[in-house]
């Protein structure tokens, strides 16, 4: 099984580890975007296969020094996070889909805070090939758009007899372009497994000098433990940078 070999930067930009050191301490406010129009059917195979819910960890996790903060740049892909040195990375991957249009198995890089339910708190990065038809962000729809098409098919409160179980609700909370990022803010939860989360992706495109992808990362919290970890979490995913596109 490929995994992300881990590579630790010794070096990163003042600013991410300031802005970061200030937002662990501190949640900041934000704004709310207007509906517009939603991602184009053709387009869903690429934002399906983006989800990142269903996770297999096929490695024990290493804890890194306790320290201020690390920045991973990957070495096959491209993307660089900066996170607190006392989190836990793990390598992982999601499994192929049934569907011919969905893709086999693809790496995940996940990181996650110390002694945590990693189940209920994590920040996890992957990578979906996209064909050449996509070029830039827009290519996918607007940015509330595609919070719409990310979100919607999650979100299945009415289900038949006896599937009670499966129900779950999924609600937008905001969508808006960060950069050349989309940033996604929504709900997420399943009452037959009393997971209740709040979750954050941003969304880019990018080419890591072989192939072009649409990279995505998703940050999970309780909603119960917002004030514990939304100012922290926030802030790792704002650090993330995507490597620029082919065009």
């Amino acid at each position: 099984t490929p995994h992300f070999a881990r590579v630790i930067a010794m070096s990163t930009t003042a600013h991410a580890r300031a802005h970061i050191a200030h937002t662990v301490a501190g949640d900041r406010s934000r704004t709310r975007a207007n509906a517009r129009e939603a991602v184009p059917s053709s387009r869903r195979t690429l934002l399906a296969g983006a989800v990142t819910l269903p996770v297999v960890f096929v490695s024990t996790p290493r804890a890194a020094r306790a320290a201020e903060l690390t920045t991973y740049t990957d070495p096959r892909l491209k993307f660089q996070v900066t996170y607190p040195n006392d989190w836990v990375t793990l390598a992982g991957e999601t499994p192929a889909a049934e569907d011919i249009l969905g893709g086999g198995a693809r790496d995940v890089f996940t990181i996650a805070p110390p002694d945590a339910d990693v189940g209920k708190i994590n920040i996890s990065i992957v990578a979906t090939p996209a064909g050449a038809d996509f070029t830039k962000m827009g290519s996918l729809g607007d940015a509330y758009g595609f919070g719409f098409g990310l979100t919607a098919p999650l979100n299945r409160p009415k289900v038949r007899k006896g599937r009670e179980s499966t129900i779950q609700y999924c609600e937008l909370v905001d969508s808006v372009q960060k950069g050349d990022y989309y940033k996604v803010e929504y709900t997420f939860a399943k009452p037959s497994t009393g997971f209740d989360s709040l979750q954050f992706v941003l969304a880019g495109l990018g080419y890591d000098g072989r192939v072009s992808h649409l990279y995505t990362a998703t940050a999970t919290l309780p909603r119960g433990e917002e004030e514990k970890w939304r100012s922290t979490v926030e802030a790792i995913i704002d650090s993330i940078q995507y490597p620029p596109t082919l065009y």
